[in-house]
């Protein structure tokens, strides 16, 4: 094959020897469960939405903001953002939280709903809140006369 006709690209190399040893530093970082459920229960919880009548199916789209406000204990850091974003617990209570919030506003339970939660610090007058949006679009499975009319 002459060298024209090779394909665009690194050429064959040498392997080399893997080192015997590998050091690698992480940092692990975990919210206290007591005390995130504590804030969540006095969280502020602002839901808006409605259906609409697509292809003859109700769908319902709505968004749900959870404004938990910090203790003043709580660091200001990046890496508490960074420990409250990635939370697998936080982000299911935001879920849950949101999707009662649908389901009291569609009128009827919801199918498989699809979600989008948002997060980060929110500066508010008095105090200091994390913020999490909750944007969900979901088709309802059974209406009620309510929503029949909405």
């Amino acid at each position: 094959m002459s060298r024209s006709e090779r394909l665009p690209g690194p050429g064959l190399a040498k392997v080399q020897r893997p080192p015997l040893l590998q050091r690698r530093h992480i940092e692990l970082v975990t919210c206290s469960t007591g005390r995130l459920h504590a804030l969540f229960d006095s969280a502020d919880v602002l839901s808006e939405g409605s259906t609409r009548d697509e292809g003859g199916a109700l769908v319902y789209y709505g968004s749900t903001s959870l404004h938990v406000a910090l203790p003043p204990d709580a660091p200001l850091a990046a890496l508490l953002d960074r420990a409250l974003a990635l939370d697998p617990h936080l982000r299911l209570r935001a879920l849950r939280v949101a999707h009662r919030e649908a389901v009291a506003r569609a009128g009827g339970p919801l199918g498989p709903m699809q979600a989008e939660i948002r997060c980060g610090f929110a500066p508010r007058a008095a105090v200091v809140s994390f913020a999490l949006t909750v944007d969900v679009t979901a088709r309802v499975l059974i209406t009620t006369d309510r929503t029949a009319r909405a």
